[in-house]
């Protein structure tokens, strides 16, 4: 039963390289970000950086430089299949948004690697969601919507759990302008 009063905010690293994808190699999931939000008190409840083991890339040395994610890291990680294993238990059912249609991207990936999807909500996609407020023509960034509301960005550039928790921090600046 999903609780209408907590929102995920839900960010997604890939493997990733400097030009075309190596032969024999996909994009797969190496990271989630999540950050638990209480709407209601518009207040964060916890939020968890969970690594993703790639099943058949590698992580290139562009894609440690664009997200952190060293290879050691990643080799160490649990496959897909455990972490959405434990996402489901850690945060159970509720709606979960993202900046984007990372909903796609995880049901690939989660189809690709025979697991579950990690989360059972409803989707909603904050980027489209932000554009139509806005009577905007154009997919803008999570980093132009946070400075349309007067907020920084707060962290590292692609790292999935600061981009969680920026996403969230727009949902709460949006959030409080509409109260």
């Amino acid at each position: 039963m999903s609780k209408y009063n907590r929102m995920l905010f839900v960010d997604v690293e890939l493997t990733c390289w400097d030009g075309n994808v190596p032969a024999g190699e996909v994009s797969e999931l190496i990271a989630f970000g999540i950050v638990d939000l209480k709407t209601d008190e518009l207040k964060i409840r916890r939020e968890k950086l969970f690594f993703v083991q790639p099943q058949v890339s590698t992580i290139s040395p562009f894609c440690t430089s664009l997200t952190g994610i060293t290879p050691k890291e990643a080799e160490t990680a649990p496959p897909l299949p455990e972490v959405v294993r434990t996402i489901r238990k850690t945060f159970g059912q509720s709606d979960w948004c993202a900046w984007g249609r990372d909903d796609a991207l995880i049901r690939e990936s989660c189809e690709r690697a025979g697991a579950e999807l990690p989360f059972l909500g409803c989707f909603h996609d904050l980027a489209a969601q932000v554009r139509g407020l806005l009577g905007l023509t154009y997919r803008l960034g999570l980093d132009e919507a946070l400075h349309r509301f007067d907020l920084d960005w707060e962290g590292p550039p692609h790292d999935a759990l600061a981009d969680a928790r920026n996403l969230a921090r727009l949902f709460i600046a949006l959030a409080r302008r509409l109260r």
